[in-house]
């Protein structure tokens, strides 16, 4: 059986997006025009698309582009310290779900970071990032 060329290049197309697509944590459509040909159209996650990849520097130790210092941040707090809380639980452990890196600490924050203590034997634990939490974050 001979698969058409416009089957084909959509299989191709589709194939593309769904390793591209997932790599860019993504969602991804093709659509068959009358002409034959193939538009592809690629929808990025909004937090993911914005996301800041973490990296490991001699001076901070893990740093994700967000904040470089070691303010307490708890229940409550808003703003790039939280968002590099965030973005370190997310790129640095397996902790699942993955945590909305929107500078908003609630209740989703509080958990994964009692997680985190609890794992990393980060006394006490109570889901405020302070010094120790901070330094451990940092190394992991």
């Amino acid at each position: 059986m001979a698969i058409s060329a416009t089957r084909r290049t959509v299989g191709i197309g589709v194939a593309t997006l769904a390793l591209l697509g997932g790599a860019a944590s993504g969602v991804a459509t093709a659509r068959t025009g009358a002409a034959g040909t193939v538009a592809v159209q690629a929808h990025a996650d909004d937090a993911s698309a914005a996301a800041k990849k973490c990296e490991y520097t001699s001076k901070y130790g893990w740093y994700c582009g967000y904040y470089k210092g070691n303010a307490t941040v708890r229940t409550g707090s808003k703003g790039n310290a939280v968002r590099e809380v965030q973005a370190l639980i997310n790129q640095t452990t397996p902790y699942k779900p993955k945590l909305s890196v929107d500078g908003d600490f609630g209740g989703k924050t509080k958990k994964a970071v009692v997680w985190f203590q609890k794992t990393y034997k980060v006394k006490p634990y109570d889901g405020i990032v302070g010094k120790k939490t901070w330094a451990e974050l940092r190394l992991k």
